[in-house]
């Protein structure tokens, strides 16, 4: 049974000018798990928008359930079979009402009787592990406790699709996971259809059926194993002179990406170039961001120094010292020490709700700590401000200002002289391919490119010093590469010391150091590299299997005691002893391919993060 059935839809803004969605036809089955991927301003929302029935369109025909959906009529018919959770964390619920009391005013919302509102809000209460914070004010959860509690208030009502709009960005790791089980249960359970738009292509091999965007248009549809039916070969490179590798790789092969010491490209021969440079090159398994890439592009940005940092930085450019922060009897940073070299890349990361904005908020000077001391480029206090640069989650700019005006207004707002200032701005538009935005204003932008566009306004001043809380957030894997080349530029050509937050585990790997946090402690500090052999000594060895069906032989796998997760198609086991196929086999799980594999930073943040949760319970 087809849920959806779209045909030559066309969705413009602007009065016409701006065509978001170009002629697009698709179809959704039945319990279909159908996933949009794409650049940002690839038409993804737009087009969950439309089927959802929340936004008119101006071309073609959307069919919901056998039902025309053009007249409202016949929307407001069928709303009690839909529900939509728009992105951004929080977006659908009321920051003032308890977890309790926003899934109450969903359900009154479709006048569901109280005696089976109450059974359903006990089971997604307890499905989703919210049943022990139910009078917590919504405003006060984590982002992933949101998202969660926002897939609660979109399921109170037994809705026959769920249309989710980027559920997952800005949710850590461990919670993500979550989230896809919960999602899971409910497409298995109760039969639900699912479309989904996200930009973490490992959650994009979890769909049955995925779509790629560009430009209004879907360029590819498949599913997941028959993106990789054509013959795909990709390499990894990684040695004292990668860096010069990744070079030579944009020359001679396609989609070259440097994630931290490791190059990643696509090449139809051996990579011949590569020889005479002290680098080991290996051939790897194709993922879905590859195939991503291949079809949507990268750019390289061509960068050179426009501003250097004049002023002596200590080698220690940041020293965090024994450092506590209190909200009345909430401890959300809990003596916290730590250096960072001058031009180091170093991540800061953590669940939602870890303490590491606040962290930076006390080593910005925005909070002052409770005890212990942030010395940051040798200054102190409120001097502090004036060697930083400072880009938060949500951008700090002005949306009815152009993109020159903004970087103008900070400029100025660091007191940069006018001559300075312009001839900076110019060369700062160019660098990071602003220039045809400049007198566009900041609303009407693509999400990739206000975040260039808040970077440069970060650094527009000269700083010794940035910080970067989650500013790849909702970015899809070619602007987060772009992004990427910026911050490396910045920390080893111009010296500027960088500290970021993520919850993209491979931008973990980028970065030189790690200090991993939760519920305000430090539970893991050192390079990506130190961390994953720490990580292994305590897990043992990591298998790699595939299965006909992942999603149901996980948790067979974990009831008959196996350490496994899912990870996009793909179930992960952490063993202490050896495993074959046939032990996987004995628990009822038909193996079609097993491997030992290597581990990542998403396993290392997993396992510290519940480790420390299981200690404290």
């Amino acid at each position: 049974m087809n849920v959806v059935e779209v045909k030559d839809l066309k969705k413009t803004y602007n009065k016409g000018k701006t065509l978001a969605v170009d002629g697009i036809s698709f179809t959704v089955r039945k319990q279909d798990i159908y996933i949009f991927v794409g650049p940002d301003g690839a038409g993804k929302s737009s087009t969950l928008k439309v089927i959802a029935g929340v936004l008119e369109y101006d071309e073609g025909e959307v069919r919901l359930f056998g039902r025309d959906i053009k007249r409202e009529s016949v929307v407001e018919r069928l709303k009690d079979k839909i529900a939509f959770m728009p992105q951004g964390l929080g977006l659908n619920l009321y920051h003032t009402l308890s977890v309790e009391e926003n899934i109450d005013f969903f359900a009154d919302l479709h006048d569901i009787p109280e005696d089976v509102r109450e059974k359903r809000k006990e089971l997604l209460l307890k499905t989703t592990g919210l049943l022990p914070f139910k009078d917590r004010e919504a405003g006060k959860l984590s982002g992933g406790m949101m998202q969660k509690l926002g897939i609660c208030c979109s399921l109170i009502h037994t809705p026959e699709i769920i249309i989710l709009d980027e559920p997952t960005t800005g949710v850590d790791p461990v919670s993500r996971r979550e989230l896809w089980k919960l999602i899971y249960n409910f497409v298995k359970n109760e039969g639900i259809t699912a479309v989904i738009s996200t930009s973490y292509l490992d959650e994009a091999e979890r769909s049955t059926v995925l779509s790629i965007m560009k430009s209004g248009k879907i360029i590819a549809t498949a599913t997941p194993e028959a993106l990789f039916e054509e013959r795909l070969t990709v390499f990894e490179a990684e040695g004292k002179e990668v860096e010069k590798a990744y070079e030579v790789a944009w020359k001679f092969y396609k989609v070259p990406r440097l994630k931290g010491n490791v190059l990643r490209f696509v090449a139809e021969r051996d990579p011949v170039e590569l020889e005479g440079l002290d680098v080991t090159v290996k051939q790897v398994e194709p993922s879905v961001e590859d195939v991503f890439l291949l079809k949507t592009g990268l750019k390289r940005v061509s960068l050179k120094p426009f501003f250097s940092v004049d002023f002596p930085v200590p080698e220690d450019a940041i020293v965090v010292e024994n450092v506590v922060k209190k909200f009345g009897s909430f401890t959300a940073v809990d003596n916290v020490s730590f250096t960072v070299k001058r031009g180091e890349i170093f991540g800061l990361l953590g669940p939602n709700g870890a303490g590491k904005t606040t962290l930076i908020k006390v080593m910005t000077g925005l909070y002052n700590p409770t005890s212990g001391v942030c010395e940051i480029a040798g200054m102190k206090g409120e001097r502090i401000k004036s060697v930083i640069g400072y880009m938060s989650q949500k951008f700090s700019l002005y949306a009815d200002l152009t993109v020159y005006e903004n970087l103008f207004l900070w400029g100025k707002i660091y007191n940069l002289s006018t001559d300075v200032l312009k001839k900076r701005i110019e060369e700062s538009l160019f660098l990071v391919g602003l220039e045809k935005y400049r007198d566009t204003i900041v609303e009407d932008l693509p999400l990739g490119i206000k975040q260039r566009l808040a970077l440069m306004c970060a650094v527009i001043h000269g700083p010794a010093v940035l910080f970067l809380d989650e500013p790849t957030s909702g970015v899809d894997p070619a602007e987060r590469d772009a992004f990427w080349q910026i911050i490396r530029f910045l920390a080893r050509e111009i010296g500027v010391t960088i500290i970021v937050t993520t919850h993209y585990m491979d931008e973990a790997e980028y970065c030189d150091r790690i200090l991993l946090m939760n519920r305000g402690k430090t539970i893991a500090f050192g390079t990506p590299s130190e961390l994953k052999k720490e990580t292994l000594k305590k897990v043992g060895k990591l298998y790699e299997i595939r299965t006909e069906n992942p999603f149901i032989d996980v948790d067979k796998l974990v009831s008959s005691g196996f350490n496994a997760v899912l990870y996009g198609r793909r179930i992960r086991i952490y063993s202490r002893v050896s495993i074959s196929a046939g032990d996987l086999e004995r628990a009822g799980v038909k193996v079609l391919h097993i491997k030992e594999a290597p581990i990542s930073m998403e396993d290392v943040f997993v396992y510290a993060v519940r480790k420390h949760e299981s200690e404290k319970s």
